[in-house]
């Protein structure tokens, strides 16, 4: 219709009304290609939001769970360590999660979702990182508690002395067992403090050059050169 109008002033020659209503579709397209980006600007901004809360959330509860193991695998430990000190032959002190052994899976979700989009690449690269190694241990405390449930089980539930050799000494494979866990224990603290890390990351509106496990890594190297 207000092509129309146009072509028509153009014919009668006049200019002024045919200007003014190019302008008009000219402003009109502008202000509609602009709401297009703001709408898709904020669009993303709410999908970014939801992502990060996700992960936030997903690291937060993690580090909770790593938290409740280690107390109960120092305080295990602990009273292992105290009533071997009195002499007694206590069952090897073993850990076993209610539920699940294995973290769940979200990252492999949300990697297909163009998170490349939405984090710098030192962010990006930390993420993918925490959640192989967070696998990775996930893997490890599987063989560990496979041993406990083949090995330490079935000899709690014996007659026979089957922990202890002939001069009182617990054996090898169950000592070995129980360094396990403490492994374990150190590789929670190391997760939770690079979790912790991506928590504060995400959260921010910074672009960050370095990633928190680099950063952890040469925090522990300083540390051991001033030991």
């Amino acid at each position: 219709m207000i092509l129309r109008r146009i072509v028509e002033s153009l014919r009668s020659q006049n200019w002024r009304v045919a200007l003014l209503e190019l302008a008009i579709i000219i402003v009109g397209v502008f202000v509609g290609l602009q709401v297009d980006t703001w709408s898709n600007s904020r669009q993303e901004s709410e999908r970014r939001e939801q992502i990060v809360n996700a992960l936030a959330t997903n690291l937060a509860d993690t580090v909770g769970v790593q938290e409740r193991v280690n107390i109960a695998i120092e305080s295990g430990l602990a009273e292992w360590q105290s009533a071997r000190a009195e002499g007694r032959r206590p069952p090897p002190y073993y850990f076993r999660h209610v539920g699940s052994d294995m973290a769940p899976d979200m990252w492999s979700t949300l990697e297909q979702m163009q998170l490349s989009e939405m984090f710098d690449p030192a962010t990006l690269f930390d993420l993918t990182a925490y959640f192989s190694e967070l696998d990775g241990v996930s893997h490890k405390y599987i063989r560990y508690v496979t041993f406990v449930e083949d090995e330490i089980l079935p000899g709690i539930i014996s007659s026979d002395d089957v922990f202890y050799d002939e001069n009182g000494e617990l054996k090898a494979r169950f000592q070995a067992n129980m360094d396990r866990l403490r492994e374990h224990a150190e590789e929670n603290q190391r997760l939770m403090r690079w979790a912790n890390c991506l928590v504060t990351r995400l959260r921010s509106d910074r672009t960050f050059s370095e990633t928190c496990y680099r950063t952890d890594n040469r925090l522990d190297e300083i540390g051991n050169e001033r030991r």
